[in-house]
């Protein structure tokens, strides 16, 4: 078995770059998250300050309105459908509520279920990519992976997780409710709203009771609930410009040598073709993998939006250009 993290970092902590580069947060251009480049919608400021009164509101206990638009959205009934904080807000109770004793899980990978099994004492089996799957309760899939960005046919197991984070939402929409398998979907990424924290779980209506006893009474924001009614029918104009930045990127790659895997998510694992280059010096975050040894020299890119973000970028892949 692969061995595991022993710390678990994330993307993102633009707040302590910008103390330790001595800048302002609004000089740093942070790619190590995976966010949708376009940032948040145009319209989210006055819309917040349209319903301010919401903020007066406690959270519908069934995550209405939210549920029964994502599940038509999505194509199941409402009953299917569990509104949470994020995709996190699941992984932080699933192993306790669903009484795992041991997981399996492709590695490299998105730390947080390894770290939440772990902590709720559910044994971890960490395979590599192109090996068997261990025997377990339950199987970790995430698709497209994190931090690869490719995706796999997920196997055939008894009990499955599939992280769908990162899936364009045409594929979402075509997969239902799985026998044996329960989805996990962010809302966060696609939409660029980290802080609203919204997120799904679509399973059988035992499961959703299941998880729903282990969450807060109220899961999610009133906020975001009523949020994402508005925000569903630019999803698709969404995947389109991930796709469209993606390939910028790879030919920025291919132009100066960089080495990169393949990628259907919000952004690219790559790795140069000498020396890492000095990002700080430029205040660009990027997100490096210290607890993977295997992943040692590669680094994740997500994209930026603007074009003098891209210039900035591109200077920094080729300090020499």
């Amino acid at each position: 078995m692969s061995v595991l993290p022993q710390s678990f970092p994330h993307g993102g902590g633009i707040e302590a770059a910008a103390q330790t580069w001595h800048c302002h947060t609004s000089d740093i251009l942070d790619v190590s998250t995976g966010l949708h480049p376009a940032g948040q919608p145009a319209w989210l400021g006055a819309w917040m300050q349209e319903h301010a009164k919401l903020a007066a509101i406690y959270p519908d206990k069934q995550g209405e309105p939210a549920r029964s638009i994502l599940a038509h959205d999505l194509g199941v009934s409402p009953e299917h459908v569990l509104m949470i904080a994020g995709a996190q807000a699941a992984i932080e109770i699933i192993f306790q509520a669903m009484s795992w004793q041991s997981l399996a899980i492709q590695v490299p990978c998105y730390n947080e279920p390894i770290r939440c099994a772990q902590r709720a004492g559910c044994d971890v089996l960490a395979f590599e990519r192109g090996l068997a799957v261990p025997q377990a309760d339950v199987l970790w899939w995430t698709s497209p992976n994190n931090p690869l960005g490719e995706k796999m046919p997920m196997p055939i197991c008894s009990q499955r997780v599939l992280d769908e984070s990162y899936m364009v939402f045409s594929e979402r929409r075509t997969l239902g409710v799985l026998s044996d398998t329960i989805r996990l979907g962010s809302l966060t990424k696609t939409f660029c709203i980290p802080g609203l924290r919204l997120g799904y779980v679509v399973a059988e209506e035992t499961v959703i009771e299941r998880l729903s006893e282990w969450l807060p009474p109220w899961a999610s924001s009133t906020f975001a609930l009523h949020l994402l009614e508005k925000l569903l029918p630019e999803a698709d104009a969404r995947d389109q410009q991930i796709q469209d930045s993606r390939l910028c990127l790879e030919k920025l790659f291919t132009q100066y040598g960089w080495q990169y895997e393949p990628s259907q998510a919000s952004f690219i694992l790559a790795k140069p073709p000498h020396a890492t280059p000095d990002f700080a010096s430029h205040h660009i975050l990027v997100r490096s993998f210290p607890e993977w040894p295997q992943l040692k020299g590669w680094l994740r890119f997500g994209f930026p939006h603007q074009e003098k973000d891209w210039q900035r970028l591109e200077a920094a892949l080729c300090p020499s250009r």
